[in-house]
């Protein structure tokens, strides 16, 4: 679990990132190159990324494995550019911490601690490595990138502006609750963070569908990333998720994420959707004979069926 105990000084300076950061996505979209993105969309881009992934990205290849899951301040700086500079002006505390937030406790590879330690060249081939990546499997998707995170920004905005900076963290970040000044998020790991003072800042990220990843300096804001919700997708080829002109966007996403058992609360909190609408699109599934549901106690549990697996293998 992940905790995140919140002062008032906190909330009031707790934030919404306005724009993706090309670093954070590049460094999510290597990760999801290497272990797979749980998005319905993610084994199309993922095929087409290892096809269109370049020589000169080759480094990442060799680093990626010991990358943190966790998320640097310096990652969200508006391009490469900045990055360099913003690392460049980092002091050694910094330069160490920033380290250890792209590889937790792990070794820091030679190439990396090189770069960090001044070897012009290495700091070059890893931002090389990175620009080539970003450019290769990231840019040509920049446009539903930005789109969505726009989308999710305006959805978020509104739940502050008629509900509450609180409710809104509790909607954005999926398994998600308060108990007095703590935010309790059930991920797989243990950690505790006490903003004391310095806020947060929360960004959705479209390569990577797993749980929040956070980080921050002891003098910044804390980050906190989490996955955009899988109804903002991605167009992959010429042409969206082939299900979605079938279906619709949303029920296409809910037949894809049905793979796997989920009650009709998961549906909601996983696509960002109402528990009515979630009702609503399974119960059109069901009907359809796309997916079967049972009750489990005082859940109903959803799961694809043969004829609705049959329709998503034909339309991958």
């Amino acid at each position: 679990m992940l905790r995140i105990q919140f002062t008032v000084e906190d909330l009031a300076s707790t934030r919404l990132v306005p724009e993706p950061a090309p670093i954070l996505e590049t460094k999510l979209a290597a990760i999801g190159l290497h272990r797979g993105i749980g998005a319905p969309w993610g084994e199309r881009w993922r095929h087409r990324a290892l096809t269109a992934f370049p020589r000169s990205a080759e480094p990442l290849r060799e680093l990626v494995p010991g990358f943190a899951l966790t998320v640097s301040p310096s990652s969200l700086v508006d391009d490469f550019d900045a990055w360099r500079e913003a690392s460049a002006s980092l002091g050694p505390h910094h330069r160490q911490a920033e380290m250890r937030l792209w590889y937790g406790s792990g070794g820091v590879p030679p190439l990396i601690r090189s770069g960090s330690q001044g070897d012009l060249d290495a700091e070059r081939v890893f931002l090389r490595a990175m620009r080539s990546a970003f450019t290769a499997v990231v840019k040509p998707y920049w446009d539903d990138v930005r789109a969505n995170h726009h989308a999710e920004l305006i959805r978020q905005g509104r739940l502050i502006a008629s509900q509450g900076i609180g409710s809104m963290l509790t909607t954005a970040i999926a398994g998600s609750r308060w108990c007095g000044d703590w935010l309790l998020i059930d991920t797989p790991y243990e950690r505790t963070v006490r903003l004391g003072g310095r806020g947060l800042a929360l960004t959705p990220v479209a390569f990577w569908s797993g749980p929040p990843l956070i980080g921050g300096f002891p003098d910044r804001p804390v980050v906190l990333a989490y996955a955009a919700p899988a109804t903002l997708s991605i167009r992959v080829g010429s042409q969206s998720d082939p299900l979605a002109a079938i279906l619709g966007s949303t029920r296409a996403a809910v037949l894809r994420l049905l793979a796997t058992d989920h009650t009709t609360g998961d549906v909601a909190r996983d696509l960002g959707v109402s528990a009515a609408t979630a009702s609503e699109h399974t119960s059109a599934l069901r009907a359809a004979r796309l997916i079967t549901s049972r009750r489990d106690g005082k859940t109903v549990v959803h799961r694809v069926a043969e004829l609705g697996r049959e329709l998503i293998e034909v339309n991958r």
